[in-house]
C-alpha cells in the first residue's frame, strides 16, 4: 500500500510539473542566465592556481523552533556560481580537466534527490534531471553518490573554499542531512592529508569577482532600487503623527512585495526621535509625534540582489529650523561624497571628503569642539559595497574604483539625548543614503527617484497617500 501511494504521489506530481511548464508564463523570467552563471564559474577557475580544487556548498537548513525552520536563503557564493535555491548541495570546481563518478569535466555539482513526499509538503525538488535542464550543468549527482572514494584530495596542493566558516557542520538529532555529511567527508579528507585549505584565497578571488558587477546584475539592482524607492516616496507621503514606527514599516515592504521582491534586503530601520540616533535600530515600536525626524533605512532584495536606501523626513511634513540645518549638512556631504564616486578614485576617498565636510560643519555650528568630538556624532564609514549581500564583496581602503562597482554614499549625524552640546540639537539623527554604481565617465545613482533635499522632502510630504483615509 506504501508503494502505491508513493507511486500515485509521483505521478501526480509529474501531472503538476506538466501543468507548470503550460503555464510557466505566470512566473517571473528575469533571473540571471545560465550563462552567467557560467560566465563566473568560467572566471573564478581562471584565477585559481594549478593544483587546486574548490569546494562551495549551499546554505545550511537553519531551525526557527521546534518544526519550523527559517525561510530558506541560499549562500550568495553558491548562488553567485550556480543560481541554484535549494539546500544540500555541493559544487566542485577544478582548473583543468578531472574525472569523477565515470565522468569527465572542470565542473561537477551535487544536488538533493527527487522526493515526492517532502515535494508534497514544500513543492518541487529539481533533482539531477531538473538542474540539468535549468541551469545547463552537465556533470551533476545527487548528494548520496559522493562519498570519500568519490575523487582524491591528495592530488591537490590546497583546497579553495569558506566551508570551515559558515556552520555546515550543523546537523539536527532529528534530520541528519547531506550537506553535513558531504562536508564532513570533505573535511576528514584535508585533515587526513594534511592539505591546507585556502580560505584567505578563496575570499579574495570572490571579492575580485564580487565587487564588479555584469551587466545582468546591475539589471536586477536596478528593480531592487526602484520597489525602494517606490517604499520610501509612499512613506514621505503618509507619514503623519500619531502613526507608529512599524507602519512606516508596513507601508515600505508593502511596496517591496507588490513589486515583486522576495524579502527585504535586511531588517527595516524606522527610527523616530531618539530611535533615529540608534544605528541599526529595528524594534520600530514607538508612535511618532509631530517634532520627530524618522529616519527609514529600508530596501528591497529581488533575486538576491539588494539595494541599500536611507531617508530621514519630518512626520509632521515641515523640518525645524535645527534639524534642516543638520539635514542640508549632511546633504552636502553626500553631494560631495557622490561627486568623487569615479573610476582611479579610491574607495577610502569616498569616506574621507564625507566626513571632512561633517567635521567642518559640526564644529561650526558649535555642536563639536574639533574632529575628534565630530567622529562622536558620525560613527560608522560612508561607503561599501552592494550587491548579493547589503555589505557585499568588494576592494577597499586605498584600491581604486572601477566601472561595475556598486557602493553606498550614506553619510550620518546622529544627536541622542544627553549629548554634550545644547539641548536644541538632542534627538535629532540624520542619514540619508543612495546607491551608485561606478561607470566609466564617473557615476549613476539608481536610487534617485526618491527625493532628498529639503525643498523636495516637503513637497512630497503634501501629497495625498495611496494609504490615506
Amino acid at each position: 500500500m506504501h508503494k502505491i501511494l508513493i507511486i500515485g504521489l509521483f505521478l501526480s506530481l509529474t501531472s503538476l510539473e506538466i501543468v507548470s511548464a503550460q503555464a510557466s508564463d505566470n512566473y517571473p523570467t528575469d533571473y540571471l542566465s545560465p550563462e552567467f552563471h557560467a560566465g563566473r564559474r568560467a572566471a573564478f577557475r581562471e584565477k585559481m592556481s594549478a593544483n587546486t580544487v574548490a569546494i562551495f556548498f549551499a546554505a545550511q537548513v537553519r531551525l526557527r523552533n521546534n518544526d519550523v525552520d527559517y525561510q530558506y536563503a541560499q549562500s550568495k557564493n553558491f548562488y553567485y556560481f550556480t543560481g541554484l535555491e535549494e539546500p544540500n548541495a555541493m559544487l566542485l570546481l577544478f582548473k583543468t580537466p578531472t574525472t569523477l563518478l565515470g565522468k569527465t569535466g572542470t565542473e561537477f555539482i551535487f544536488v538533493q534527490n527527487r522526493d515526492p513526499l517532502k515535494e508534497m509538503w514544500t513543492g518541487k525538488i529539481l533533482g539531477v534531471d531538473g538542474v540539468k535542464e535549468k541551469y545547463k550543468l552537465e556533470n551533476v549527482f545527487t548528494s548520496t553518490q559522493f562519498n570519500a572514494a568519490a575523487f582524491n584530495l591528495k592530488q591537490y596542493d590546497s583546497v579553495l573554499s569558506l566551508f570551515r566558516t559558515e556552520d555546515i557542520f550543523e546537523t539536527y538529532t532529528r534530520n541528519p542531512n547531506e550537506l553535513a555529511r558531504m562536508a564532513a567527508i570533505i573535511d576528514s579528507s584535508i585533515k587526513e592529508n594534511k592539505q591546507p585549505i585556502a580560505a584567505r584565497n578563496t575570499m579574495f578571488l570572490m571579492t575580485a569577482l564580487r565587487g564588479i558587477k555584469e551587466p545582468e546584475e546591475i539589471s536586477l539592482l536596478e528593480k531592487a532600487s526602484m520597489m525602494s524607492c517606490e517604499g520610501h516616496n509612499e512613506v514621505i507621503r503618509a507619514i503623519k503623527p500619531g502613526m507608529k514606527e512599524y507602519q512606516a514599516q508596513a507601508i515600505m515592504e508593502y511596496f517591496f512585495k507588490k513589486n515583486g521582491s522576495e524579502y527585504p534586503g535586511y531588517p527595516s530601520i524606522n527610527g523616530a526621535a531618539e530611535n533615529a540616533c540608534v544605528l541599526h535600530y529595528i524594534s520600530n515600536l514607538r508612535t511618532m509625534q509631530s517634532g520627530d525626524l524618522l529616519l527609514s533605512d529600508c530596501a528591497a532584495e529581488y533575486h538576491g540582489y539588494t539595494a541599500d536606501i536611507t531617508r530621514t523626513i519630518p512626520v509632521n511634513g515641515k523640518f525645524s529650523p535645527e534639524q534642516k540645518l543638520i539635514y542640508e549638512l549632511v546633504l552636502a556631504a553626500q553631494d560631495s561624497a557622490i561627486a568623487v564616486c569615479k573610476p582611479g578614485t579610491p574607495f577610502s576617498s569616498i569616506d574621507e571628503t564625507a566626513r571632512r565636510v561633517v567635521n567642518r560643519g559640526l564644529i561650526k555650528l558649535g555642536i563639536a569642539a574639533n574632529d575628534a568630538a565630530a567622529r562622536t556624532y558620525f560613527p560608522h564609514g560612508t561607503s561599501h559595497h552592494l550587491g548579493l549581500d547589503v555589505h557585499d564583496l568588494g576592494l577597499r581602503g586605498k584600491s581604486p574604483l572601477v566601472a561595475g562597482n556598486f557602493v553606498t554614499v550614506e553619510p550620518g549625524i546622529y544627536i541622542p539625548p544627553g549629548s554634550k552640546c545644547d539641548k536644541k540639537w538632542w534627538n535629532i539623527g540624520v542619514r540619508i543614503e543612495d546607491d551608485i554604481l561606478i561607470t566609466k565617465d564617473g557615476n549613476r545613482n539608481l536610487s534617485e527617484s526618491s527625493p532628498r533635499t529639503v525643498a523636495q522632502i516637503e513637497k512630497m510630504a503634501k501629497q495625498q497617500s495611496v494609504f490615506s483615509k
